[in-house]
């Protein structure tokens, strides 16, 4: 019995708080459970990973309702092939690569059209919240808005293997290893291509900064 699609696509538009922590035993009991056909396990994954398969899709394809779409998708395709996941614990890497490949399909040879950043929200706190430190100046938070505005740009104007990466990175946290699983490539060349995404970035902003604003550094 699959997920009941309707409560799914509720669920992934909801403005949840953080996505709840859990241990690497406690995922694995979840997912061995979902295995042996627990509707109710599979639902608490999906409760545990639909905010970040949403937010990652969603920046991929600057498009809230075709993310909520992939993200449906990709839990539907999780659902049925749960039981080919030969280990438990990579249960989130293997659901990045199928919201990944679910975008790889859809838009194949071609490129995403973003929406435009003063009409839409992402889905979660946005990418430049996540890059900015908190201790700003009064100077600092009076341009947090135009700032975010800007960050946004710079990320969706990255390479498309730079952007899914530093995304991954930067945005969802997960580790080297992870993204090297989810994206298919080896340790080195994400590691290189997150340098480079993150590097790129920052000099965009700093330049932003020095020749609109006069300052001469992002803290």
């Amino acid at each position: 019995m699959l997920v009941n699609e309707e409560r799914t696509k509720g669920l992934s538009s909801k403005k949840n708080a953080q996505t709840p922590s859990i241990s690497g035993e406690e995922l694995g009991d979840l997912v061995s459970r979902a295995k042996k056909g627990s509707v109710e396990a599979f639902q608490e994954l999906y409760g545990l990973y639909s905010r970040k398969i949403l937010n990652y899709t969603y920046r991929l394809t600057g498009s809230r309702e075709e993310a909520e779409d992939l993200t449906q998708d990709t839990f539907v395709l999780a659902y049925k092939n749960l039981t080919s996941l030969k280990e438990n614990g990579k249960f989130q890497s293997w659901l990045f690569r199928i919201a990944q490949n679910n975008v790889y399909q859809k838009y194949r040879g071609t490129r995403p059209q973003f929406d435009s950043l003063d009409e839409i929200e992402a889905p979660e706190s946005s990418a430049a919240q996540k890059l900015i430190t908190p201790h700003r100046s009064p100077e600092e938070r009076l341009l947090s808005g135009e700032l975010e505005k800007i960050i946004e740009q710079v990320i969706n104007q990255l390479p498309d293997k730079h952007k899914k990466v530093f995304i991954l990175s930067a945005i969802h946290k997960l580790s080297y290893q992870e993204i090297s699983e989810i994206v298919d490539r080896s340790l080195a060349s994400v590691k290189s291509d997150i340098h480079r995404a993150r590097v790129g970035v920052r000099e965009k902003i700093k330049q932003y900064l020095r020749e609109d604003h006069g300052m001469s550094n992002l803290h």
